[in-house]
């Protein structure tokens, strides 16, 4: 083997060792839409020209030296795009929105209106994983179809094979939240239409508390990855699968601080809250004691109604097979009315409340054992999946 080469690299090859490169050096030269001025700082880089520490804000792409003005490329992730949502309404407004969902609704104590004492309220910013993705896939195979053949006593049904070509084209924009949703109670937040801006910690702070995000983002876009192919899977239904393609694209992690009043109020010596979008003013979240007397009409009137239905469809029917559809029927309508009675003492309502993955069930959906072993072995080393690297 020959001698090394002692002499110095070149100046572009120096500087990717140290993770960046002169900007000139490659043809992106810009950071890309909606990150500049992040407040969220990635630190331990050095400048290859001068040797000077260097403090990268996340997601930005492109960095001057403060010690020799070279401009720098970043060649890997240095974070993900960190955006916020403003706030529209004020507090007084917050609080007129939980006075008017305190007094609505007969499943609610109806007391609540004249002996709820609303008390302060205070805007908080909870960060939120956003997962976008475009799911491309196709499949070829066989689908199983019934037909019915004959007449008469020779009627029969029977069952065939045809060939089919299924095609996938679909965008996914899901939110997951980054922190531990038990004491808040929200579990999803809805972005469409809202306008995003630069995350400036500072300035947001002057506004109310921010919460970092606790969870780990790795684990949430794998699962959410995994969970968008699941939902796309173009071989779905299929009897014989004889070629499968998908793949997702434009895949986009980013975290947004969105803002929402929580507003406490005091029925009866004992406290609640209530959140509410401080972007559109709607109720995110809400927890009140519920009416007794609608639990009460809610288990007897269901009793009585699924008596009186199931007795006169037996007799006008009277065969087995409708009173065994008459039974599921009733015993689903009762079993119905049980459920507005045993949980009715509380009532939980808001648009963030149904529907949205916790940071567990992402975590649970993960169909990777490489991601599972990964995310188990960090969290008996005491992180959180994700933040050790």
């Amino acid at each position: 083997m020959s001698e090394p080469d002692t002499a110095m690299p070149p100046e572009p090859a120096r500087a990717a060792l140290a993770g960046v490169v002169p900007a000139g050096a490659a043809e992106e030269t810009g950071p890309p839409p909606g990150s500049h001025r992040l407040s969220s700082r990635v630190e331990g880089l050095s400048c290859p020209n001068c040797g000077g520490a260097l403090e990268v804000d996340a997601g930005l792409r492109v960095v001057t030296c403060g010690y020799c003005a070279t401009p720098l490329l970043a060649l890997s992730e240095v974070g993900i795009r960190r955006f916020a949502v403003r706030p529209v309404i004020d507090a007084e407004e917050a609080r007129s929105r939980a006075r008017g969902w305190l007094g609505k609704g007969f499943n609610k104590d109806s007391r609540l209106r004249r002996e709820a004492k609303v008390g302060e309220a205070f805007l908080c910013f909870l960060p939120f994983y956003r997962v976008e993705a475009d799911a491309v896939g196709f499949a070829l195979g066989t689908e199983q179809r019934r037909r019915v053949v004959g007449s008469g006593k020779n009627r029969r049904v029977e069952t065939y094979e045809v060939d089919v070509e299924r095609k996938v084209e679909r965008s996914f924009d899901r939110t997951y939240p980054a922190v531990n949703v038990a004491e808040w109670g929200i579990r999803k937040v809805d972005l469409r239409g809202d306008p995003l801006t630069p995350f400036a910690a500072r300035e947001l702070e002057r506004q109310g508390m921010v919460f970092p995000p606790t969870g780990s983002e790795l684990v949430v876009r794998d699962a959410a990855l995994e969970r968008f192919r699941q939902e796309a899977e173009p071989s779905s239904g299929l009897k014989r699968t004889r070629f499968r393609f998908l793949e997702t694209l434009r895949e986009r992690l980013s975290v947004v601080y969105y803002p929402l009043w929580v507003v406490r109020y005091r029925f009866r010596e004992r406290s609640y809250q209530a959140l509410v979008d401080a972007e559109d003013g709607s109720l995110a979240y809400g927890k009140a004691p519920g009416n007794d007397l609608y639990r009460a009409l809610m288990l007897v009137g269901t009793q009585a109604v699924a008596l009186y239905l199931g007795t006169t469809l037996i007799q006008a029917f009277g065969s087995l097979e409708a009173m065994a559809v008459v039974g599921l029927g009733v015993a689903a309508f009762v079993f119905w009315g049980w459920r507005r009675f045993r949980y009715g003492g509380v009532v939980i309502e808001g648009s963030g409340t149904t529907g949205g993955p916790e940071l567990g069930d992402a975590l649970r959906s993960l169909s990777s054992a490489d991601g599972r072993r990964r995310a188990l072995q960090e969290l008996a080393a005491g992180r959180l999946p994700g933040q050790g690297r």
